[in-house]
């Protein structure tokens, strides 16, 4: 893995305050490219904030092909100069986008380049986000790889993520949602978005019947603990009423004012594949706000 710094910050980033948060916005190049929509809101976000933004370009090497193999396919050895290339372009064009941005916004922003091989692509991803407090990532539908990226920081970073939807440029966040079940996930996530629930103006603990039972104490215990600590929250019960539960969770929120939804991240192995919970699936196959998931 090869590591090249894009951008270097002056004597301002030096002397900033060491409680700023750090941010971390992963850039894929190949075999898709970020958008720049999640450029946009990852800056907004960190403003909004007063965070440090860390943009990472991550650029792939592709292995060349024995001769004795490659002559038998087409011209392999210009194939992966053009794939190479257009991925060093791509990150060229998605760092100058994060610059430019950050600059009109006067958001701190450090922007590198790494390299790493196409297999490799969702670890390092993981690997570098272990760095930072927390890191933005997008989901797209129809772009696999952004949904592979989301999973391998989610669950390898030993990070809290905010998965942002790739629909519209998202504005303040004064009113959250907790996905609340009493779960060991949900409380690390909780305890991760605290940064979040001190500056909403209001926080709704939101627990879903139907689904599966839910332990006692319930979300308005939550609540009254948010309370005390001078938080403007209160509990609500819905009844799920969907087909998915990452739906219908994310739908309830809305419907209830929600900037952003927070909640725990499910998963765990099961031989060689990876198994999501429902809730964690549905969300990250269809985010409709933007969601703080922790594991």
């Amino acid at each position: 893995m090869e590591i090249d710094d894009c951008n270097r910050g002056g004597p301002r980033e030096m002397e900033q305050d060491m409680t700023t948060a750090q941010y971390f916005l992963p850039l894929a190049t190949y075999p898709d490219s970020s958008s720049g929509l999640i450029i946009s809101n990852a800056v907004a976000f960190a403003g909004h904030y007063g965070a440090h933004l860390h943009a990472c370009a991550l650029t792939v090497a592709i292995p060349h092909i024995p001769n004795a193999w490659s002559s038998l396919l087409l011209d392999t050895p210009k194939m992966i100069e053009h794939a190479e290339t257009l991925s060093r372009d791509r990150a060229a064009t998605l760092v100058s986008a994060a610059t430019n941005l950050a600059a009109s916004a006067e958001v701190e922003l450090s922007c590198r380049t790494v390299k790493t091989t196409l297999p490799l692509l969702h670890d390092t991803a993981a690997t570098e986000a272990r760095f930072f407090d927390l890191a933005i990532l997008e989901c797209i539908a129809d772009v696999p790889d952004t949904r592979i990226v989301a999973e391998a920081v989610i669950f390898g970073s030993g990070r809290p993520a905010i998965i942002f939807p790739n629909k519209t440029l998202v504005g303040l966040i004064d009113h959250l949602v907790i996905a609340w079940d009493g779960s060991r996930a949900a409380a690390r996530a909780v305890n991760d978005a605290k940064p979040f629930i001190h500056k909403a103006k209001r926080v709704s603990v939101l627990s879903l019947t139907g689904e599966k039972p839910l332990p006692e104490p319930s979300g308005a215990h939550l609540a009254e603990i948010l309370v005390s600590s001078g938080i403007n929250a209160s509990a609500t019960v819905a009844r799920f009423a969907s087909s998915s539960i990452g739906q219908s969770i994310q739908q309830t929120a809305l419907e209830l004012g929600a900037d952003m939804l927070i909640m725990g991240g499910f998963g765990h192995s099961r031989l060689r594949d990876f198994v999501l919970g429902g809730a964690t699936d549905g969300v990250l196959e269809n985010p409709m706000l933007p969601v703080l998931m922790s594991h």
